[in-house]
C-alpha cells in the first residue's frame, strides 16, 4: 500500500530465522571480513578499513533478534558484513547470511511494531515467496551511533 515499484533489493539472514532486505542503492559495498580483525573502540565494534575506522553494528543485537551465532560458540571465521556509505562514513552491518540480490516490486504488507522493540524496521514485504522484513537503515545507524 505504500509503494508498488520496482526495486533491486539485497536480500540476507540475520538472527536463526530471519530474512531481511534493504534496498541495494543503500549498499557500498558487501565484504566478507577476516572476524578477528574486529577490534573494540569504547563498547564500539570497529574494523580498520580501507584507511578509516568503520563501525560495525551487529543488526541481530540492534533489532534484539536470537542470532544463529551463539557469541559462547567457535567464533566464525569470517563475517559478512554489509557497508553502507552515508556522508563520506562508512558503517558495516554485520548479517549472518547474504543470501541474494533481487529485483521486485515491494508491496509493505504489515507496518513494522512501534513498541520500541523492533525500530529499525520499516515493515514486513513478501518476497521469493518468502515474508522479509524491510530495514529501515538510517534508523539503525542513527539509534546504534546514538548509544
Amino acid at each position: 500500500e505504500q509503494q508498488d515499484d520496482r526495486q533491486t533489493l539485497l536480500l540476507f539472514q540475520v538472527g536463526a530465522a530471519g530474512r531481511m532486505a534493504i534496498p541495494l542503492s543503500q549498499v557500498g559495498r558487501l565484504e566478507e571480513l577476516a572476524a578477528n580483525k574486529v577490534e573494540k573502540s569504547g563498547d564500539q565494534e570497529v574494523i580498520q578499513y580501507r584507511g578509516q575506522i568503520m563501525p560495525l553494528i551487529r543488526l541481530n543485537r540492534q533489532l534484539h533478534l536470537d542470532s544463529a551465532i551463539d557469541d559462547g560458540a567457535t567464533p566464525q571465521e569470517n563475517i559478512q558484513v554489509v557497508v553502507y556509505s552515508d556522508h563520506g562514513r562508512s558503517v558495516g552491518l554485520v548479517v549472518e547470511n547474504i543470501l541474494d540480490i533481487v529485483e521486485e516490486s515491494v508491496t509493505v504488507r504489515r507496518e513494522a511494531r512501534r513498541d520500541g522493540h523492533h525500530d529499525g524496521l520499516l515493515g514486513s514485504a513478501v518476497i521469493q515467496g518468502r515474508v522479509t522484513d524491510l530495514v529501515d537503515v538510517q534508523a539503525v545507524v542513527l539509534a546504534a551511533s546514538g548509544e
